[in-house]
């Protein structure tokens, strides 16, 4: 046999040695390029993470702060950006509900955010919560999602045809295949992926060039209100292939109406301080709807034809509901009800041409010498119903009301003069000044200068009624002009709060008029109580002529209530709210409580728990049993969590509520506190 020399061997056994350690080289390589390729991933997921948390976050704020920028009720989500120019897309009016996250959305507060792979985030929207939906939508806190979202192995875990998710951010990553056919993000055109151009190639705008599919799940396409046809959550891996790298964030509807609730209440908040500041802090009454029959009739308008002490007696309390006014009292609105009765002063200017019996006819002038007279009901209309609609006449909006039960007025009003011509300047006199010899004396019932009480000294009576008979009168008021505005009177022991706008007489438009007539009386010397014309010697007496009627300036007053805002209503928010206010506070004490002895208690809060002023509390989500047979009395234990839903639930004098109710989900927002 041939034998290898030392030498040789040698060699051998080093180049054998080598080999070896190449091996183990490959393999630490190999395990150390997986160790980088881990990091990377890890690093990419975090990053999605982030952005897509951050972008969750602008568009809660968005929801929040919806009222505020566009005027209507809190929870809205924006439409997507369907052109990648970062706006918000609606296509015939209707919300683009797939496309781009729409960061560049004004009040969005979002910058041009990417995901790990430099793409922008893409997003789907619920129909229930977007901002342009057909016919609108209603968002509250029985407002659920209509977006199906599928865990990594297929299963439901929202279910769009029941409670899905409000809204889903994804972060679209690398190109994948779909069903073994590559992404393509190629762009033919021209457009340029990452400016805020609308773009159009199909390499920029196709979901389905950046969104993934496995089996019949399609990220790139979803229906609302689908049990099936919603999201997938990736990563998705089959056979070590990504057929899913799709990294998303759910927005579920109860994150979304958590903020709407807190929005709704700071809303609440400010109407009432807005008013507390109007009033010298005195609250309204508020309303425990005894004897409303069903729950529907919590959103009809506020009973103000009932009496006021009938209701102080039944409904009126410190722990109810805000009475349902809406929106501002006098600004024009077309179309848009006011909630509420109103009640009316009318002040009516007309030319007086006297048809005299016994003597020449004549022109009286009043005070300054004109021909007119002003009419001021002493007493306000409180069957008037008015309704603000779309103008007849331009496009300024008009208010008309409808007379509901009859109702009648009549004024007397008192003259003077010391010349026996009926055609001379009458002086009208002090209120309450009903007879000649005190007539024509000055507030400290001195004779005024000129004045005497000789037999040449005159009165002039003048009586006027105004019929209003049901269906008959409807005042249109053009908005040329703003309503003066007369400060808001507090509600009292006797009275609710009651505010006043007074339009221009050249805005008053009168489509109907009430029947008015009018009479005067004309004496020497005239008594108070002297009320029948044949026994008055020497006299004359007649009609007014009121054909050529001048519309003066109408006054229109109504209970003052927090200026609440429309879509309050609208959204069905106020059905969840009530307000309570300690005791003490109430219009007919106007006293102070006492901490610990008579103000609102609050259970599970920190701190001082016991020395609120005033309160809110919003029922959440709830099922009322609203029938015939029901009432609201009834209903508030399944509106309301149990330890907030007795208005009778009063600790010795001191309210109590509790904050987080066992198994509940009231809300419980301070309006104020000692």
């Amino acid at each position: 046999m041939h034998q290898l020399n030392p030498r040789s061997q040698s060699g051998f056994a080093l180049l054998f040695i080598i080999v070896i350690l190449m091996g183990l080289g490959g393999i630490v390589l190999t395990g150390y390029t997986q160790g980088i390729l881990k990091q990377v991933e890890e690093s990419k997921f975090k990053h999605n993470q982030r952005v897509l948390k951050e972008a969750k976050q602008a568009l809660l704020q968005f929801a929040y702060n919806y009222p505020v920028t566009n005027g209507n009720g809190p929870g809205r989500l924006p439409c997507a950006d369907i052109d990648n120019d970062g706006d918000a897309n609606t296509l015939f009016g209707d919300c683009i509900t797939l496309g781009r996250l729409p960061w560049n959305e004004p009040n969005l507060n979002l910058y041009d955010i990417r995901d790990a792979d430099g793409q922008r985030l893409w997003y789907a929207v619920s129909d229930n919560f977007a901002t342009n939906v057909p016919g609108g939508n209603i968002i509250n806190s029985d407002t659920v999602g209509s977006i199906t979202v599928r865990d990594q192995s297929g299963n439901v875990i929202y279910d769009g045809s029941s409670n899905g998710v409000a809204a889903v951010i994804i972060a679209p990553g690398k190109i994948t295949a779909r069903n073994g056919v590559e992404q393509d993000r190629s762009v033919g055109n021209g457009n340029d992926p990452f400016d805020t151009n609308p773009d159009t190639d199909p390499g920029i705008i196709s979901a389905a060039n950046y969104l993934d599919l496995v089996g019949t799940e399609d990220n790139a396409n979803f229906t609302q209100g689908s049990a099936t046809d919603g999201f997938i959550l990736g990563p998705v891996n089959i056979q070590s292939t990504d057929a899913v790298n799709d990294q998303m964030i759910v927005i579920t509807a109860a994150e979304v109406i958590e903020v709407a609730e807190k929005a709704v209440l700071q809303a609440y908040r400010k109407s009432i301080n807005d008013y507390l500041a109007v009033t010298g802090n005195v609250y309204p009454w508020l309303y425990n709807y005894v004897g409303v029959p069903d729950v529907a009739g919590l959103t009809s308008y506020y009973p103000a034809d009932s009496n006021f002490a009938t209701e102080l007696a039944t409904n009126l309390d410190n722990f109810g509901r805000i009475p349902s006014i809406f929106g501002d009292y006098f600004t024009e609105s077309d179309s848009q009800p006011i909630e509420s009765k109103l009640s009316v002063a009318l002040s009516l200017t007309y030319p007086i041409t006297p048809t005299t019996v016994g003597h020449s006819s004549g022109t009286f002038l009043f005070n300054d010498g004109s021909q007119t007279l002003n009419f001021q009901t002493a007493d306000k209309l409180t069957n008037v119903g008015f309704v603000d609609i779309a103008d007849i006449v331009g496009d300024d909006g008009r208010l008309t009301g409808t007379v509901i039960t009859p109702e009648s007025f009549t004024d007397v009003i008192y003259f003077w003069d010391d010349d026996d011509s009926p055609t001379g300047v009458w002086t009208m006199c002090l209120a309450g000044a009903d007879e000649l010899s005190d007539c024509n004396r000055d507030g400290a019932g001195n004779p005024k200068p000129g004045g005497s009480n000789d037999e040449k000294s005159e009165i002039l009576r003048v009586v006027l009624k105004l019929d209003f008979n049901i269906g008959v009168v409807n005042f249109d008021t053009d908005y040329t002009t703003e309503p003066v505005i007369a400060p808001p009177v507090a509600a009292t022991g006797a009275t609710h709060a009651s505010i006043t706008g007074t339009f221009a007489a050249a805005d008053v438009i009168f489509s109907s008029l009430p029947p008015l007539s009018a009479s005067y009386e004309y004496n020497q010397h005239y008594h108070a109580g002297d009320v029948v014309l044949a026994e008055h010697d020497p006299s004359m007496f007649g009609t007014l002529n009121v054909a050529d009627l001048i519309p003066g300036p109408l006054a229109l007053g109504m209970r003052y209530y927090p200026e609440l805002p429309d879509w309050a209503f609208d959204n069905g928010w106020h059905d969840s709210i009530m307000m309570a206010y300690a005791n003490n506070y109430r219009p007919d004490i106007l006293g102070a409580c006492i901490e610990g002895t008579d103000c609102i208690q609050i259970n599970n809060l920190a701190g001082n728990n016991d020395n609120k002023i005033s309160i809110l509390t919003l029922a959440g989500q709830h099922n009322w049993d609203d029938d015939a047979d029901s009432n609201f009395i009834n209903d508030l234990p399944t509106i309301f969590d149990a330890e907030n839903a007795d208005i009778l639930d009063v600790d010795g004098t001191e309210y109590l509520f509790d904050r987080n109710a066992l198994n509940g989900n009231d809300l419980v927002m301070i309006v104020t506190e000692l």
